[in-house]
Order: C-alpha cells, then structure tokens, then sequence
C-alpha cells in the first residue's frame, strides 16, 4: 500500500480562509491609507492657498489710502483707499460732483459694477461684477481699492535723465508699475472679485469658482479719462472660492459697526468713516477627498455674518474639503484726523 502525503481537505479549507482574512486586512490598510491622504492633501492645498491668497490680498488692502491727502474716507472721498463711487454714480454735493474716482474718468473703466459690490446691488455681467457664488441665498461681493504706490525715481545707472522711470512695485496681476516721467506717477486701481476658472476637472460638483484680482492704473496729474488695463478677468489669487464676503468697519462718533456695500451707501449723508474691512472666504480643496462622510452637502458655514449651505451638487459628485476663512484688516493710512 502506498503512503500519500499532502493537506487535508479541511486544512486546505483553513489555509485559504487565513490567506483571504490577511489580504482583506491588506486591502482594508491600503483602502485606509489612501483616503487618508487624499484627505490630508485636500486639507493642506486648501489651507495652503487660502491662506496664500488672503496674504496677498490683506498686504495690498493695507496700502489703501496711501499717499493721499485726506486720511479720512468715505464714498465721497476723491482718491479714497475703498472706491465706492466714480462718474457713474457720482453725488452732487453743492453743485459739484463727488467720488471716489476723478469725476473726468468716464466710460466702461467707470462702470459701476466695477466698484465695491455687496450683495443686494444689481449684479452686471463678467468680467464686471456678477455676484456669482456657489452659495444658494447670497451673491458674492466684491471690494475695489486704490492707492499711489510709494514710487522711487530709477536713473537706470546713467548720467542721462532721457531714460529715467518712476518705480512702485507690482500690482495684484504681476505687473511691472514702471513709469515713465512723462507718463508720471499712476494712481493704481484693484478689484477682487469671484469668477468662473476655465481651467476646471471634469468631475467637480458645482462652478469653478476662482478669487481673482483686476489692477489698472490712471495718471496722479491732468484730467484722465480712463483706467488703463482695468476692467478685465484679472489673475487668479486663490483657485477655489464658493463665496466671498467683505464688511467695513465704520465708526460714527463713538460707534462702531460692520457694513457690507449696499447697507453703506444706503445710510444717510454724511457717511461715516471707515477705518477697517472684514474679509470672508469660503475657500474650496482643489483635490478631491473622495466620498468621505465626514464632509456633508448640507453642512453650514458661518462666513462673517451670513451662514450659508453650498448649492446642491450634481449627483454622486467626489467631496472636497472646505473651510472659512476669515481676517480683519485695519486700514492704517485712514487713522489721522480723528478727533477732527
């Protein structure tokens, strides 16, 4: 008789559901770990640019009102760090017409959508305002600043003064505010604003919205008649934003309030002065976190004093992480004369 050997049935039976046992829990580590870190990169882009983009934007809020000869401001402040009012929409205050901007610049670089927006206003179309947002009951602002760049004057290194510029940094966009001395010292003009990215995934759940900035810039001397460069898509600050929110900080006598836009210029004349701005961003992750539960379609985010819900998604649309960010901003060039 000869001797077989070799597993029995049972033992075989055991062995492979030890094996089936250890490759799940292989399985369960890998599927753990992935959508561990496809969270934790949607969490660190999102706090990454958020906080990259809110910088950038409080650094340039900070130069409002710089250069200016009244430090007070208001609606009807000529070269007023927060622009409000142009020729569009100017008031006239015993017979003259008054405005943020020079009454003289006219037109499409004027317009009124433009110029600091809340929501409330009537919205226009892009790239002007739109108040486009992936919120269901707000409308997104937008804030408009203006100030003279503290400008050096460049001999480029040589004798002759043919070749000499004015020299004041960069705007929001990048660009070089080099100026010749016969163009003179440029009054530089920025908006921030929420518009759609056309560079955008397939599968993401609603617009794809970006933080962008618009800079043009108009001459200190003479009577100019437009913005140059302004009016346009901008350049992308922030790469996702569902909604962006600005308030003003007023004070009137011994009383401080925040206001958005449309309550400002809906208080009565005079307006008070402000003397600082709220910034609210509902910044989104430009990676998607997967179908984590953790992150609801209907959750409720307190951006400054709106608590807003996103709009509904498309179905079985990928999650992406989300958070608010907030900063208050004193603006520093508009605290003199206070106790005028």
């Amino acid at each position: 008789m000869n001797k077989q050997v070799g597993f029995t049935l049972i033992e075989l039976m055991i062995a492979l559901a030890l094996g089936l046992v250890i490759s799940a829990a292989a399985l369960m580590l890998f599927l753990t770990a992935s959508r561990s870190q496809a969270l934790q990169q949607g969490q660190a882009s999102l706090q990454d640019d958020a906080n990259f983009g809110l910088n950038t934007i409080i650094q340039d809020i900070r130069l409002g009102n710089l250069n200016t000869v009244q430090s007070s401001i208001n609606d009807l402040s000529t070269y007023g760090g927060i622009v409000f009012r142009s020729s569009a929409n100017a008031v006239t205050v015993t017979g003259t017409e008054r405005a943020n901007l020079p009454i003289t610049l006219i037109g499409g670089t004027v317009a009124q959508n433009l110029l600091s927006r809340s929501h409330g206003q009537t919205v226009g179309s892009a790239p002007q305002w739109s108040g486009i947002s992936n919120i269901n009951t707000f409308s997104s602002d937008q804030l408009t600043i203006q100030y003279l760049p503290q400008y050096i004057k460049d001999d480029k290194g040589t004798l002759a003064t043919t070749d000499d510029v004015w020299y004041g940094g960069f705007d929001c966009e990048g660009n070089n505010l080099e100026f010749t001395l016969a163009q003179g010292r440029q009054v530089i003009v920025q908006r921030y604003f929420l518009r759609a990215d056309s560079n955008k995934s397939d599968n993401e759940p609603n617009q794809p919205l970006a933080l962008a900035c618009d800079a043009g810039y108009y001459p200190l001397d003479g009577s100019p008649t437009s913005i140059t460069g302004f009016g346009d898509a901008g350049q992308i600050i922030l790469k996702r934003a569902d909604h962006f929110r600005v308030l003003y900080g007023i004070q009137n006598g011994a009383n401080y309030r925040y206001v958005d836009a449309a309550t400002y210029l809906a208080l009565p004349a005079p307006r008070p002065r402000i003397l600082l701005i709220q910034l609210g961003i509902l910044g989104r992750s430009n990676q998607s976190v997967g179908n984590d539960s953790t992150f609801s379609d209907s959750q409720v985010f307190q951006v400054l004093d709106q608590a807003v819900k996103i709009k509904t998604p498309a179905a079985n649309s990928p999650k992406y992480a989300r958070q608010v960010v907030t900063q208050t901003v004193a603006l520093r060039n508009t605290f003199g004369e206070r106790g005028q």
